[in-house]
């Protein structure tokens, strides 16, 4: 009875890895080799890596850097960065947590949210892939 909650954490980690296996990555989620293009077209999600971690960075379709985040995740655990439908950047890593940035349009800047703290719901890439920590 004690192994439940491991053996259904293993295999849903495993069926989201087979998700993604089997679909790819969808266009929304960045990666090192390929950088997204939010929704509304307006903003490039870029992935750096560096030294067993990856950062990222918001950039305007021209290529002009608008935000450069100071967060580094570690390339030893899941971790992706992917745009939701309000162009709101999200960072899952397996190692530190979920998190979101949002423009504020009053000053222009990029704003950092832990989920776990937030209402905001995550994006449906998310509640696909790690389902038991992305529940709204």
């Amino acid at each position: 009875m004690m192994r439940a909650d491991p053996i259904r954490a293993a295999l849903g980690l495993l069926l989201g890895l087979l998700l993604v296996a089997c679909r790819g990555l969808p266009p929304e989620v960045a990666t090192p080799e390929r950088p997204a293009v939010s929704p509304s077209g307006s903003y490039v999600l870029v992935v750096l890596t560096g030294d067993g971690s990856q950062s990222f960075q918001v950039e305007s379709r021209s290529g002009e850097v608008l935000y450069s985040s100071p967060d580094q995740f570690s390339t030893r655990h899941t971790t992706y960065f992917l745009w939701d439908q309000e162009d709101r950047v999200w960072v899952y890593s397996g190692d530190v947590g979920t998190f979101f940035w949002q423009r504020n349009a009053a000053t222009g800047e990029w704003e950092k949210f832990t989920y776990a703290d937030s209402d905001v719901p995550a994006p449906s890439f998310l509640r696909e892939v790690r389902p038991e920590w992305h529940q709204q």
